[in-house]
Protein backbone atom coordinates (compact mmCIF):
# COMPACT_ATOMS: atom_id res chain seq x y z
CA UNK A 1 0.00 0.00 0.00
CA UNK A 2 1.49 3.31 -1.04
CA UNK A 3 0.95 6.50 0.90
CA UNK A 4 0.86 9.86 -0.83
CA UNK A 5 4.05 11.86 -0.32
CA UNK A 6 2.07 14.85 0.94
CA UNK A 7 0.45 12.77 3.67
CA UNK A 8 3.80 11.30 4.77
CA UNK A 9 5.42 14.76 4.89
CA UNK A 10 2.49 16.21 6.81
CA UNK A 11 2.74 13.41 9.40
CA UNK A 12 6.52 13.81 9.59
CA UNK A 13 6.41 17.55 10.22
CA UNK A 14 3.63 17.17 12.80
CA UNK A 15 5.71 14.62 14.75
CA UNK A 16 8.85 16.72 14.31
CA UNK A 17 7.03 19.74 15.73
CA UNK A 18 5.90 17.78 18.79
CA UNK A 19 9.41 16.44 19.35
CA UNK A 20 11.02 19.86 19.04
CA UNK A 21 8.44 21.26 21.47
CA UNK A 22 9.44 18.64 24.06
CA UNK A 23 13.16 19.17 23.47
CA UNK A 24 12.77 22.94 23.74
CA UNK A 25 10.67 22.62 26.88
CA UNK A 26 13.23 20.36 28.52
CA UNK A 27 16.10 22.67 27.70
CA UNK A 28 14.14 25.69 28.91
CA UNK A 29 13.51 23.87 32.21
CA UNK A 30 17.21 23.10 32.64
CA UNK A 31 18.28 26.65 31.79
CA UNK A 32 15.70 28.12 34.17
CA UNK A 33 16.78 25.77 36.96
CA UNK A 34 20.43 26.56 36.27
CA UNK A 35 19.73 30.27 36.57
CA UNK A 36 18.57 29.70 40.15
CA UNK A 37 22.03 28.43 41.13
CA UNK A 38 24.48 30.95 42.47
CA UNK A 39 28.17 30.89 43.36
CA UNK A 40 27.53 31.34 47.09
CA UNK A 41 25.40 28.20 47.33
CA UNK A 42 27.97 26.18 45.37
CA UNK A 43 30.78 27.47 47.58
CA UNK A 44 28.79 26.53 50.68
CA UNK A 45 28.14 23.08 49.24
CA UNK A 46 31.78 22.52 48.36
CA UNK A 47 33.07 23.72 51.74
CA UNK A 48 30.54 22.03 54.01
CA UNK A 49 30.19 18.60 52.37
CA UNK A 50 33.12 16.26 51.72
CA UNK A 51 33.64 15.38 48.07
CA UNK A 52 32.92 11.63 48.44
CA UNK A 53 29.57 12.55 50.00
CA UNK A 54 28.97 15.09 47.21
CA UNK A 55 29.33 12.17 44.79
CA UNK A 56 26.68 10.15 46.63
CA UNK A 57 24.29 13.11 46.67
CA UNK A 58 24.99 13.80 43.00
CA UNK A 59 24.28 10.19 42.02
CA UNK A 60 20.97 10.32 43.88
CA UNK A 61 20.08 13.62 42.20
CA UNK A 62 20.89 12.00 38.86
CA UNK A 63 18.59 9.16 39.87
CA UNK A 64 15.59 11.47 40.22
CA UNK A 65 16.47 14.01 37.50
CA UNK A 66 13.62 14.26 35.00
CA UNK A 67 13.79 13.51 31.32
CA UNK A 68 16.60 12.46 29.01
CA UNK A 69 20.22 13.47 29.44
CA UNK A 70 20.18 16.46 27.10
CA UNK A 71 17.98 18.24 29.60
CA UNK A 72 20.61 18.19 32.34
CA UNK A 73 23.62 19.15 30.18
CA UNK A 74 23.10 22.94 30.51
CA UNK A 75 22.76 22.46 34.25
CA UNK A 76 25.94 20.37 34.38
CA UNK A 77 27.83 23.01 32.41
CA UNK A 78 26.68 25.64 34.92
CA UNK A 79 27.78 23.46 37.86
CA UNK A 80 31.19 22.87 36.24
CA UNK A 81 31.50 26.60 35.61
CA UNK A 82 30.88 27.19 39.31
CA UNK A 83 33.74 24.88 40.28
CA UNK A 84 32.03 21.58 41.04
CA UNK A 85 34.45 18.74 40.36
CA UNK A 86 34.17 16.48 37.34
CA UNK A 87 33.78 13.49 39.65
CA UNK A 88 30.55 14.92 41.05
CA UNK A 89 29.28 15.80 37.58
CA UNK A 90 30.25 12.34 36.36
CA UNK A 91 28.23 10.75 39.16
CA UNK A 92 25.20 12.82 38.21
CA UNK A 93 25.39 11.83 34.53
CA UNK A 94 26.10 8.15 35.19
CA UNK A 95 23.42 8.00 37.88
CA UNK A 96 20.93 9.54 35.49
CA UNK A 97 21.76 7.09 32.70
CA UNK A 98 22.22 3.85 34.64
CA UNK A 99 19.60 4.10 37.33
CA UNK A 100 16.76 5.72 35.30
CA UNK A 101 13.67 5.13 37.43
CA UNK A 102 11.26 5.94 34.59
CA UNK A 103 11.61 2.42 33.20
CA UNK A 104 10.69 0.67 36.46
CA UNK A 105 7.03 0.12 35.58
CA UNK A 106 7.88 -1.26 32.17
CA UNK A 107 10.56 -3.55 33.57
CA UNK A 108 8.35 -4.79 36.39
CA UNK A 109 5.62 -5.58 33.87
CA UNK A 110 7.96 -7.69 31.78
CA UNK A 111 10.27 -9.20 34.39
CA UNK A 112 8.53 -8.88 37.77
CA UNK A 113 8.96 -6.26 40.50
CA UNK A 114 12.24 -7.69 41.81
CA UNK A 115 14.08 -6.96 38.56
CA UNK A 116 13.94 -3.13 38.73
CA UNK A 117 14.85 -3.18 42.42
CA UNK A 118 17.92 -5.30 41.76
CA UNK A 119 18.84 -3.20 38.73
CA UNK A 120 18.54 0.00 40.79
CA UNK A 121 20.82 -1.43 43.48
CA UNK A 122 23.43 -2.67 41.03
CA UNK A 123 23.30 0.58 39.04
CA UNK A 124 23.76 2.67 42.18
CA UNK A 125 26.77 0.60 43.25
CA UNK A 126 28.32 0.89 39.76
CA UNK A 127 27.65 4.64 39.66
CA UNK A 128 29.21 5.28 43.04
CA UNK A 129 32.20 3.03 42.37
CA UNK A 130 32.90 4.68 39.00
CA UNK A 131 32.61 8.20 40.42
CA UNK A 132 34.81 7.39 43.41
CA UNK A 133 37.38 5.87 41.03
CA UNK A 134 37.31 9.07 39.01
CA UNK A 135 37.80 11.07 42.20
CA UNK A 136 40.77 8.87 43.11
CA UNK A 137 42.28 9.43 39.66
CA UNK A 138 41.87 13.18 40.08
CA UNK A 139 43.66 13.06 43.45
CA UNK A 140 46.48 11.05 41.85
CA UNK A 141 46.78 13.72 39.12
CA UNK A 142 45.56 11.31 36.46
CA UNK A 143 42.37 13.26 36.09
CA UNK A 144 41.23 15.88 33.66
Amino acid sequence: MKYPVGEVLKSYFRLLGKTMFLVGGGLAFALAFGSLLNNESMLTLKNSIAEPLQIVVSALIGFVAPGPRYIIYPLLAKLFEMGLSLSVIYALVVGHVLIEPSTAMLESGFFGWRFPLKRFAVSLVITLAAAELMLLLVYMDWGF
